[in-house]
């Protein structure tokens, strides 16, 4: 089948860009015919893909600008492309398929501070997205949970049977438990100066505020465990409200790098109480590792979690005293229970395969093609 691909950039700089490369690689070997549209194609992307690549030329001088005239441009290049079926993934509306890798946007954005919130990038964001679910010119829309589907419908009153959920695909070879867990979370707890025998809480984040930090470090001064914190640098903020809260001697810091599996492979809990997420990679990776989660409900990541049984959901991820409540329920389980609840979270994400991904899409290939 011809599938035309439409994104901004094909540059490996973040989750989707990464995965919609993935994706594109694993299409054309299972032997579909390729085309993407774009603004931006790193040389190494191209050369590796080896399919047509139509350059939509942009402003240089604003990206809004750039991200406008590209989703007004690529719907007239889509029709000339003529493919089988079309699919966007980004600020576009003019497809027969999208993909809401990022979720809600109108829900998103209540989060932001009022100087974002109000800023023309958003205005432009929240219009673009509108006009994607409400203005007919796609006919399907694929989400990565039934969460975001369900905020999507109940935001733009879109229709429900025009949704389908098509889990994110998991590397699991990739994100796989220690072979060897003792010798090296010993050797990872010298090296972060933290005591083997406390459990470890592990935080993963680079929009601290978003995914939930403020909470969980009020938490930690009830909390008889130490807190890693990967990802992006504190801030003056955070490093004055660790020290006004007291528990400098509880946090440890490490900038995301390729030890994140090791610290995936060696933490006790996954701690995640975001505010809003579509559908985070982490989750998926450190239960992919056996590492046993307490998941926020605002992600659409617990469609994976059973409570009790493979980890536990937060529902109040915005209160400190819930949040110690079910910490404390966690660390109260035996070794033996939270390894169980360790061996469950790997066993759900083993049935996430690319082969099972690929085969949800080319069900709706078929069904939009015909």
């Amino acid at each position: 089948m011809k599938l035309a691909l439409n994104y901004y950039q094909f540059i490996r700089s973040g989750g989707l860009e990464n995965y919609l490369i993935e994706f594109a690689t694993r299409l054309k070997a299972a032997g579909h015919e390729i085309e993407l549209v774009t603004a931006k194609i790193a040389p190494e992307v191209e050369a590796t893909l080896g399919v047509p690549v139509h350059r939509i030329a942009v402003p240089t001088s604003s990206r809004s600008l750039a991200v406008w005239r590209f989703a007004q441009e690529s719907g007239k290049v889509l029709s000339d492309v003529g493919a089988d079926v079309s699919i966007g993934f980004g600020r576009t509306w003019k497809h027969d398929l999208h993909r809401a890798g990022g979720g809600c946007h109108a829900i998103y954005s209540r989060l932001l501070p009022p100087w974002k919130r109000f800023a023309p990038k958003n205005l432009m964001e929240l219009h673009m997205e509108k006009r994607l679910y409400t203005a007919g010119e796609t006919q399907y829309f694929i989400t990565n949970s039934d969460r975001v589907a369900a905020q999507l419908q109940g935001a733009y009153r879109t229709a429900a049977e025009r949704f389908t959920t098509i889990h994110t695909a998991v590397e699991t070879q990739l994100f796989r438990p220690s072979e060897n867990r003792a010798a090296q979370r010993a050797d990872i707890c010298q090296k972060m100066k933290t005591d083997p025998a406390k459990p470890v809480l592990l935080f993963v984040s680079l929009s601290h505020r978003r995914k939930g930090l403020d909470a969980l470090l009020t938490a930690m001064k009830k909390v008889d465990a130490t807190l890693w914190i990967a990802g992006k640098p504190l801030g003056r903020w955070y490093e004055t409200q660790i020290q006004t809260l007291g528990i400098g001697a509880k946090v440890r810091t490490v900038a995301v790098t390729n030890s994140l599996i090791e610290l995936y492979q060696v933490a006790d809990w996954f701690v995640h109480p975001t505010l809003y997420d579509a559908c985070a990679n982490t989750v998926l990776q450190s239960m992919a590792c056996a590492l046993p989660g307490l998941i926020s409900s605002q992600d659409g990541a617990v469609d994976h979690i059973f409570d009790g049984m493979n980890g536990f959901m937060l529902n109040h991820p915005r209160d400190p005293e819930k949040l110690v409540h079910t910490i404390r329920q966690a660390l109260d389980l035996t070794e033996a229970e939270r390894q169980a609840l360790g061996e469950a979270a790997r066993e759900t994400m083993e049935a996430l395969t690319w082969e099972h991904h690929l085969s949800c899409w080319e069900k709706v290939f078929s069904a939009v093609h015909h």
